[in-house]
């Protein structure tokens, strides 16, 4: 299993886009995009994309070039158009929109259209605690028909849909809540299939639909679950409404494609801000000095273990299989751009 150092990963990556197109400034946003989700451990949201985001390309679904702009705007409103572009430069801009348009105002609500795959949600959202305000983000994920089945059915028709949120806690690091609403990311299957590896069992259906563990199943023509059954079902209704229909463009969708509604929210536009903090760090300390169950060290709030993970892999290194980092040089091999040795 390759060990790749982050800032070479991401500049490898970041040449292999501005072979096929894209430029540089645009090619090192989003590979220093996907080298991040590897290094807070979402592998499903990392380098493993690389291949995914060229066919689109390649494919004319998406357009490395284009430059995400404000289409449409109405006080706390605004519609971002990607353009076919990259979606984590439309989601940068979004959420830079959102952020300001709260920081006037006291919240902003402001959707992506035409947009490929925007990434991980946590890192947008990430942004807006940075700011000192809360960030919400809804992610129809799967577009045109994505591979979820309902409640109840055994074929796909809704996206993995995330849900993210980021609160600041002052003086520490962020609150970041951030997951699909079906049972696993489609990312993570990936990532099981490209090692040979089964995955639990109640995660997916096969074609006939039967269980399965074979997560080659799901890319044979299964389904993924929705999460929690017909609360994860419920939620991911929702974020198909709100981050698909909302954020829709008919007859214009990239296929894999997001629709993102971000809402920001400044705390101080509610309450007095040192008041709000205050509460908000008691309320976190009484939760993490709760005794651990057996088998657990500690009680950690969401986006700790992933600060964890960072602190690893940025020292020593970003683990890949073999079949990603295979898959990936050979689209450096094919773009004319050579890849570093392992463990640099």
């Amino acid at each position: 299993m390759p060990l790749v150092m982050p800032a070479p990963l991401a500049g490898y990556v970041g040449q292999i886009f501005a072979a096929a197109g894209a430029p540089p400034p645009h090619a090192a946003a989003v590979a220093e995009s996907l080298v991040a989700s590897n290094l807070v451990g979402h592998d499903s949201h990392g380098v493993v994309r690389v291949p995914q985001y060229l066919a689109s390309i390649a494919r004319g679904e998406t357009d490395p070039a284009a430059v995400p702009y404000v289409a449409r705007e109405r006080g706390v409103v605004a519609v971002i158009d990607a353009q076919r572009g990259f979606g984590q430069l439309a989601a940068r801009v979004a959420i830079g929109e959102a952020i300001g348009r709260a920081q006037r105002h006291g919240l902003s609500a402001v959707t992506i259209e035409r947009c490929s795959h925007a990434g991980r949600m946590g890192e947008w959202v990430e942004l807006a605690a940075a700011a000192g305000l809360i960030g919400l983000a809804f992610c129809n994920a799967g577009r045109p028909l994505g591979p979820v089945a309902p409640h109840g059915g055994a074929g796909r028709a809704l996206g993995t849909n995330p849900v993210a949120a980021a609160i600041p806690h002052a003086g520490a690091a962020p609150i970041v809540v951030d997951f699909a609403t079906s049972t696993v990311a489609e990312g993570k299957l990936r990532i099981a299939f490209n090692q040979g590896q089964p995955i639990p069992a109640g995660l997916i259906l096969d074609a006939a639909g039967h269980p399965s563990t074979d997560p080659g199943d799901f890319y044979r023509g299964g389904v993924l679950l929705p999460m929690a059954g017909h609360k994860g079902y419920a939620l991911a209704l929702l974020v198909e409404l709100l981050g698909g229909v909302l954020a829709e463009t008919p007859g214009d969708v990239i296929p894999g494609g997001n629709g993102v509604l971000f809402i920001v929210l400044d705390p101080a536009a509610f309450r007095d801000p040192a008041a709000y903090a205050a509460d908000v760090a008691a309320f976190c300390a009484r939760v993490v000095a709760v005794p651990p169950a057996p088998g657990f060290a500690a009680v950690m709030l969401p986006g700790e273990p992933e600060r964890r993970t960072r602190h690893v892999r940025e020292h020593s290194g970003i683990p890949l299989d073999d079949t990603t980092w295979h898959l990936i040089v050979e689209c450096g091999l094919l773009h004319g751009v050579a890849a570093p040795a392992e463990g640099t």
